[in-house]
């Protein structure tokens, strides 16, 4: 199909040649109505080709015309288009025209799969013009030898009443010549191997837009191969899968591998048995029969979330802020509802007569942040201010948990440089995998460079390790979470049971069984019919009543998460 499209398309451009040639002249016209008549032709091409030892072709044409007027072009096939992606190029050098022993101007210009060679200023009536040129490029190896591939004749405008070819050789095994459309296999006039001279083609009547093309074969050692080889540049040979290009990428991708897992192995790993429990309660027997409220280790909500997943999520701040309500340094009022269908609204006041307790500094920049100067704030208003200084409250929560020895470096610093690495790694491997595609057969090696890039973004997320001295602490975080989810609410005293319900809600808002905790404080009512005030920590509005809590905590943590982490 290419050569048919190629044939077509040397048609064309010889049909345009011709168009810019009339034919005959109006003198001939005065003297001879038949020479008026006549067309354009090229009544002879003689053409003798040398092959020289090292595969370059010296060629010498005679072109006889006639009733050819203006400018003549002729064209020579010089890229030949092979399977896998490879073409065979001919180049034209060396490239004199004459006529009538005078040099002539001549345009070689290279287009696509075809070189044409143009000679303006051509006179009407009989004209002989003289080509040399050398070819290079036209010899190529077989499996016995060597072989020249060569077509001369190429898409002529004009027909060609006789073409003769004649090859200047040392022992040749072989030849062969077909005339026709560019893919035609109908065979010459003539192709023979004279018993004095060098192979001799012919061939008659060549319609315009027709080809000769020709082959000469030679033993080994004769002729020397001279291809010139240019490769296609396509989607499949830029990703070869050649042996080279494939092994080298797997052998990338398989290093890169065995390089991440060790990465994780030596730095990403925790350094504890994450399956270890350790006996631990949030409630104990004080005196006087009382249960007291002692978290292990001193452990506070939003110091847990961040211990178990290594990051400050949205829920450990809220908790963190149940958690200051519940110890008494701040109230959380529901305002009144203007309508059954208006958006609640909170006011968070501080509590002057606070707990003499030592905040965490996380606690402490989290209330400065919330307050500022002010004693109060709603909820609906904690907007740009709070946002603007929440990274101080991470970043306390984050010096927190290194300070108390459960990471020997911040887990968010940790997961950024490896963000960082995986990132520059991987668009090193996107850019590379564009210069290697579009310059050369090695795409491959891009992906897999972009994959190892890919893969230190996913493990870089499991980067922050935890230390030695985490280990004891979350297995007491898993005795307290199976406590929170499994513990018999109802086995605490009466008179202590709203207020060991509260201090263990923000606990279980992070480690799960919120439902639980909140249902006891409801359970807490005793009279169901008339209007609570709430809890020292939580009141509501008028006409409020306990089993509104598990609503109106709900709509809390949503709101007080839309205001701090919001955009």
């Amino acid at each position: 199909m290419r050569l048919r499209l190629l044939g077509l398309s040397l048609c064309a451009l010889g049909l345009l040649g011709l168009s810019t040639v009339p034919a005959g002249a109006s003198s001939a016209a005065a003297a001879d109505a038949t020479s008026a008549a006549a067309d354009p032709v090229v009544t002879n091409y003689d053409s003798q080709v040398r092959v020289e030892r090292d595969g370059l072709l010296r060629v010498a044409e005679t072109w006889k015309l006639s009733n050819v007027n203006g400018t003549f072009t002729r064209f020579i096939v010089t890229r030949d288009h092979l399977p896998d992606d490879i073409d065979h190029v001919q180049e034209i050098g060396d490239l004199t025209v004459k006529a009538g022993g005078q040099d002539k101007k001549a345009e070689l210009k290279t287009e696509g799969d075809v070189t044409s060679i143009a000679v303006p200023d051509v006179s009407s009536g009989t004209t002989q013009l003289d080509f040399t040129y050398t070819v290079k490029g036209a010899v190529a190896k077989t499996l016995d030898g060597t072989e020249v591939r060569f077509a001369p004749l190429t898409g002529i405008s004009l027909p060609i009443q006789t073409a003769n070819v004649v090859f200047s050789v040392p022992e040749v095994s072989h030849v062969s010549c077909f005339a026709g459309p560019i893919d035609s296999n109908i065979p010459c006039s003539l192709a023979q191997i004279g018993e004095t001279s060098g192979p001799t083609f012919q061939q008659t009547a060549l319609p315009p837009g027709n080809t000769v093309r020709m082959a000469v074969g030679f033993p080994k050692g004769q002729i020397a191969d001279n291809s010139i080889i240019e490769y296609r540049h396509t989607f499949k040979r830029a990703f070869s899968t050649d042996t080279a290009q494939l092994i080298t990428a797997l052998a990338v991708l398989l290093l890169g591998a065995i390089a991440l897992f060790a990465l994780y192995r030596l730095r990403g790993r925790d350094q504890i048995d994450p399956r270890r429990v350790v006996p631990a309660s949030l409630f104990s027997l004080g005196t006087d029969a009382r249960i007291d409220f002692t978290p292990p280790s001193d452990l506070r909500p939003g110091e847990v979330g961040t211990l178990i997943d290594e990051r400050i999520d949205p829920v450990d701040v809220t908790a963190t802020i149940i958690d200051l309500a519940v110890r008494g340094h701040l109230t959380i009022t529901e305002l009144e509802h203007s309508t059954e269908f208006a958006r609640p609204d909170w006011e968070l006041r501080r509590v002057s007569s606070a707990p003499a307790e030592e905040l965490q500094r996380y606690e402490n920049v989290l209330i400065r942040a919330i307050f500022g100067d002010a004693d109060s704030v709603l909820v609906s208003e904690l907007g740009k201010q709070v946002r603007a200084n929440l990274a101080q409250v991470q970043d306390a929560l984050y010096d927190g948990v290194v300070k108390r020895g459960w990471f020997t470096e911040r887990p968010d610093r940790t997961r950024s440089l490896w963000a960082t690495i995986g990132i520059a790694t991987t668009v090193v491997g996107v850019v590379a995998t564009v210069l290697l595609a579009l310059l050369t057969t090695w795409g491959l090696l891009g992906l897999a460079i972009t994959l190892v890039g890919v893969g230190l973004l996913v493990v870089g997320r499991y980067m922050p390790a935890k230390a030695p001295a985490a280990g004891r602490v979350l297995g007491q975080v898993a005795a307290i979470r199976g406590e929170l989810l499994e513990m018999d609410v109802s086995e605490l005293p009466t008179d202590q049971h709203a207020e060991l319900c509260s201090r263990a809600l923000p606990y279980a808002v992070v480690l799960g069984g919120s439902e639980r905790w909140i249902d006891a404080l409801v359970a807490t009512d005793t009279t169901p019919d008339e209007a609570d005030e709430g809890f020292t920590w939580y009141r509501g509005p008028s006409g409020w009543h306990l089993h509104y809590l598990p609503d109106s905590l709900r709509n809390l943590t949503t709101n007080l998460t839309g205001a701090l982490f919001a955009r």
